[in-house]
């Protein structure tokens, strides 16, 4: 389902990357990439984690229909539209869900530095 974002557009960011289907994940909107510029390993290493890193957030952060979730999503902040109050944190399959809410993004985990996943 598309979902209208015209009254939007001048309050909310807009999203810096776009899915691809070469070697990143995800690139840049509209960058032009030149000849040879990850002849450098850590170039391409540290463009690519930080743009996906990007791209996973964007992703997460993009407004969806209700008709789009699935169980396998678990918990989610719901939206009505427009945007007046705080989001309901759950699933549509909660006792107490609010119907009005039909519109959710993905609930991103927080970062622990110090963690054991984190490299030095």
């Amino acid at each position: 389902m598309k979902i209208d974002v015209t009254y939007y557009q001048g309050h909310f960011p807009k999203k810096l990357t776009e899915g691809t289907i070469g070697s990143f994940n995800y690139d840049l909107k509209g960058f032009d990439h030149k000849p040879n510029e990850f002849n450098d390993y850590d170039a391409f290493f540290t463009y690519s984690t930080a743009v996906g890193m990007l791209g996973v957030y964007e992703q997460a952060n993009t407004l969806r229909a209700i008709e789009e979730w699935h169980e396998d999503d678990g918990n989610c902040l719901w939206w009505n539209l427009p945007i007046n109050e705080p989001p309901y944190c759950g699933t549509p399959l909660d006792e107490n869900f609010p119907e009005y809410k039909t519109y959710y993004t993905e609930v991103i985990l927080p970062i622990i530095e110090g963690s054991s996943d984190e490299k030095a």
